[in-house]
């Protein structure tokens, strides 16, 4: 008798074939259905987009609302890489600015 035999050996699992719900239709729904949702309480109209609910009057609205989130998005990362930049350029005016005094030290 070994010392580290396997003592289970598992049976290999059979593929499916077939669905299990045979009278239920397949789901032939499309999510492109569920991402204009609006909800209408008394004369205000609130529409989902992006996670969040819109108050609008017109379909418009939501995307005019949304394209400018994208576009204030991007001016964003666009203003955080030019600050980065000009944190690297400073960084490097200062460091040349000490090896620059240096040199005029040592010519004293």
């Amino acid at each position: 008798m070994p010392l580290f035999a396997k003592k289970f050996e598992s049976k290999p699992i059979p593929s499916r074939l077939a669905r299990c719900n045979i009278g239920c239709p397949a789901i032939s729904e499309d999510l492109e259905d569920f991402k204009n949702i609006s909800l209408n309480l008394g004369n205000k109209e609130l529409r989902f987009a992006d996670g969040i609910w819109i108050h609008s009057t017109r379909k418009s609205d939501t995307d005019d609302i949304l394209r400018l989130n994208r576009r204030i998005r991007n001016l964003e990362e666009e203003n955080n890489l030019c600050m980065l930049k000009i944190e690297i350029f400073l960084d490097l005016l200062a460091e040349q600015t000490t090896e620059l005094n240096a040199l005029k030290l040592r010519d004293k």
